[in-house]
């Protein structure tokens, strides 16, 4: 949450007091010491919270820190590590910060659901998007994250540990730069993941992948104006594999980009096929994964699909997280511009967790902002995310931009966001990701897709 004050005083120039205290970074010399610091703090927050609020432990290993020593000394090394504290330091629900060796740091977060996980992540990797300026010499660094579940205080932190390490181990062996969370798919032998690895491939070519479809409902009208694809895997053995559990593999293992491509192909050919049928007259919003968006030839590609599939730009939005957008300023605009020009919408997900100036929204030809889960969840409980939803909401009222509010599943929620004027809403309330036969048998039963359940 202080990331996106952060974002708001560095767009207004306005001093925007701190929402929580932040804990001091502690330098810890051995596992043990950092086995009882993590126990220490899940037991004081055990006193002040019930129940005890999922931890997500995270293991960070600067990158080529030894050549930073080398090429601009140790004294410039050591502010380095002061100033990347600095930047832990504003992170929202962090109960822990350690340092664990000279170039590692250790993050005890607090999270309501597994699925905090990702953004979570983006909100790390957000903080080393802009440089690091030390004795007037600017420095870029890459950072890779290992992470673990920790659910309770009876868990072994040992075991907790040993998975953000081996989670880290990967991340760093097999590319850098890059978070590796450890799940059922870290726990398998070499060989069933090299399998994993095959029938992934396999499953792409042979089209083992289903798109399932989520609505965004506009409140002003009531109307669906909006499908997003969400991809499936129909595993002919595990049955439907949901996209958090074989997304990290892909890209791990290099299959991301083709993904990707399968992916937008397919919601460009379901879009052509409802055309021509008459029905499901919406947008389609495809997601556009960090390394989609950063290959080189990105636009190039997607136009090829365009043009292959035949589908009217216009009908197609890109969902593009807002980290994703911050790698290359130059290179960004260059690709959004292209994309806009042939009525390609452009939409910036998870808005509101990365930690950049709000200046880009000046120069990005952008159409929507979809405000992160993390902050609707609890809008009617604490005052800090309603005001950061209402900023936000105001932020793209100015901007002359739509605004979504993701995971929408209350009736409380629904009726803060159309007091505070939200635009558009997504989430289980209006109904959770379909597959195709669903959402056609409810657009013949009420001609639109509604609460399918």
């Amino acid at each position: 949450m202080k990331a996106v004050w952060r974002l708001l005083h560095l767009a207004t120039a306005t001093t925007l007091g701190t929402l929580r205290s932040t804990p001091k970074v502690t330098r810890i010399h051995h596992r043990l010491e950092l086995q009882n610091a993590i126990r220490k703090t899940m037991r004081h927050h055990h006193r002040t919270a019930s129940p005890l609020p999922l931890r997500i432990l995270l293991l960070l290993d600067i990158d080529r820190f030894r050549q930073v020593n080398f090429s601009l000394g140790y004294t410039y090394g050591d502010l380095l590590l002061q100033e990347i504290a600095g930047r832990l330091q504003t992170l929202s629900h962090c109960d822990l910060i350690v340092q664990t060796g000279d170039d590692e740091f250790g993050l005890l977060m607090r999270a309501d659901g597994k699925e905090q996980l990702s953004p979570i992540i983006q909100r790390v990797q957000s903080l080393f998007h802009l440089p690091f300026n030390v004795m007037e010499q600017q420095c870029y660094i890459n950072v890779s994250i290992g992470s673990s579940f920790i659910e309770s205080l009876s868990a072994s932190l040992e075991q907790s540990l040993h998975q953000a390490d081996q989670a880290l181990l990967t991340a760093k062996h097999t590319g850098k730069n890059k978070h590796v969370a450890y799940n059922s798919l870290n726990k398998l032998t070499s060989v069933n993941h090299i399998q994993m690895e095959t029938e992934l491939r396999q499953a792409i070519l042979e089209n083992e992948l289903i798109l399932y479809y989520q609505p965004r409902l506009e409140l002003s009208t009531g109307n669906i104006i909006c499908l997003e694809a969400l991809v499936r895997w129909n595993h002919p053995r595990l049955g439907l594999i949901a996209p958090n559990d074989f997304i990290p593999l892909a890209e791990e293992c290099g299959l991301i980009l083709p993904l990707g491509e399968w992916v937008l192909r397919e919601a460009c050919l379901q879009k052509v096929r409802w055309l021509e049928a008459g029905i499901l007259n919406y947008q389609i919003a495809v997601n556009i994964s960090p390394c989609q968006f950063q290959d080189e030839h990105f636009s190039d590609k997607a136009i090829h699909i365009i043009e292959k599939t035949g589908i009217d730009p216009s009908y197609l939005e890109f969902e593009i997280t807002e980290s994703s957008i911050m790698q290359n300023m130059e290179t960004t605009v260059a690709v959004l511009d292209k994309l806009c020009k042939i009525g390609i919408s452009i939409s910036i997900d998870d808005f509101g967790i990365g930690y950049s100036s709000l200046n880009y929204l000046k120069h990005f030809p952008i159409h929507c902002l979809k405000i992160d889960r993390s902050f609707v969840k609890n809008i009617h409980s604490n005052k800090d995310d309603l005001a950061i939803t209402n900023a936000i909401i105001h932020l793209g009222h100015a901007l002359n931009v739509q605004v979504v509010a993701e995971g929408v599943e209350e009736l409380s929620q629904l009726a803060i966001l159309k007091e505070t004027t939200c635009t558009t809403i997504q989430g289980y309330l209006l109904s959770p990701p379909v597959s195709v036969f669903d959402i056609e048998q409810s657009f013949n039963q009420y001609n639109r897709p509604v609460m399918i359940s």
